[in-house]
């Protein structure tokens, strides 16, 4: 799963942006598993050919090709210098969480849950708020004279609602709302799109808040149908790939309509996506390279036995590597390496050091388990 969300932000970032016509998608499965995955991200990108025109004006202080983090206020835990948010949309009352991907926010319409955790934010629609701890209002177009002056200190804005009503075309905010937010840098804007090229649309609403000089954060709705886990991962990191390399996101909020994907696995993969695009980090960072033929020991079980010992190490960075000649390159940045020396035998690396050279295979991933423990970054 990593690797589909990992080569579809890469790789649909650059296709969106027109770069590229051949693409290699890398899974550290077997090379057919790639094939599907490839077609769908270039199917997927396609679909925005010809799409109508999104006008826009870049931002003077936009680098393309050095792109920064678009300045904002910092509105509680949104924006700034803070690490961009996760919202989950929970509209049918289930409230189960990941602790591991747990959202920093709750939406949950018109109906403020009875039972609220304290580490988590609840945001509700403005006409359900009761002023409780650790509950924000949230509001659309037609209640911008109720948000002015609504005494929340914290609030949201979604675009979501009426979208042809809040926009005089696009996603270009009219001289109302930008008179709104000029006066009230507390709000958080959620903006969802639905033209057909999503991305377009949310870069240019980006650089109009910027060219107007509107620090309020920007988090970005991706609303989705999809009936398999692999779809939304490779849409929704498609769609999310070029706003993290630009700098403009604040935070996610994916939501796909429909049960066939469970709230859990949503959540999962809107961090998975921050994570990919190297901005929060949630689990383990695994690096490793697809196999050929100087692999001469079993890629993908021996990832599995990694990660079975080594998930739960936030914030790690663990590259396992086919073999000696591209391994320690691609894994420059990785904390610990786990990289193939001969047949049925493994070196172990720390950083860019070698520290213990060919190992047998069958005791080189309790070694590697030993060598991140003696260096005290292990914890069971």
């Amino acid at each position: 799963e990593d690797g589909r969300i990992k080569s579809a932000l890469g790789i649909g970032a650059l296709l969106c942006d027109g770069l590229g016509d051949t693409i290699r998608v890398s899974l550290s499965e077997a090379p057919e598993a790639e094939i599907p995955v490839a077609r769908k991200l270039v199917d997927y990108v396609l679909k925005r050919e010809g799409h109508p025109y999104i006008p826009a004006t870049e931002a003077p202080e936009f680098n393309y090709t050095h792109p920064s983090r678009r300045e904002t206020v910092a509105v509680g835990n949104i924006g700034g210098d803070q690490l961009p948010v996760v919202i989950s949309a929970r509209l049918n009352n289930d409230l189960e969480v990941n602790e591991q991907f747990k959202p920093d926010y709750l939406y949950c319409g018109q109906r403020l849950p009875e039972n609220r955790r304290t580490d988590i934010g609840y945001i509700v629609d403005a006409c359900a708020w009761d002023g409780s701890e650790h509950t924000y209002p949230a509001f659309n177009y037609q209640q911008l004279i109720e948000l002015h002056h609504h005494p929340a200190k914290m609030k949201f804005l979604f675009t979501s609602y009426l979208v042809k009503f809040l926009f005089t075309s696009y996603l270009g905010l009219n001289e109302e709302v930008m008179a709104c937010l000029r006066l009230h840098p507390e709000v958080v804007i959620v903006a969802q799109s639905n033209h057909y090229n999503r991305l377009g649309e949310f870069r240019a609403l980006a650089h109009q808040l910027m060219n107007q000089g509107l620090k309020n954060p920007l988090v970005f709705f991706q609303l989705y149908q999809e009936t398999e886990t692999e779809d939304l991962q490779i849409k929704s990191a498609a769609d999310m790939g070029a706003l993290i390399i630009d700098g403009l996101c604040d935070g996610i909020l994916l939501y796909n309509h429909g049960n066939q994907i469970s709230n859990l696995k949503v959540d999962e993969t809107a961090f998975g996506i921050l994570q990919a695009g190297r901005i929060r980090t949630s689990k383990t960072e695994y690096i490793s390279c697809p196999g050929c033929g100087r692999t001469l020991y079993d890629l993908e079980s021996t990832i599995a036995r990694i990660k079975a010992a080594t998930a739960h190490l936030k914030g790690l960075k663990i590259g396992i590597m086919g073999c000696i000649v591209n391994g320690p390159g691609e894994m420059a940045d990785a904390d610990y390496g786990y990289v193939g020396a001969g047949r049925g035998k493994i070196s172990l690396y720390k950083k860019k050091e070698c520290i213990e050279k060919n190992i047998p295979e069958e005791q080189a991933v309790e070694k590697l388990i030993e060598l991140i423990r003696a260096n005290g970054d292990y914890r069971d």
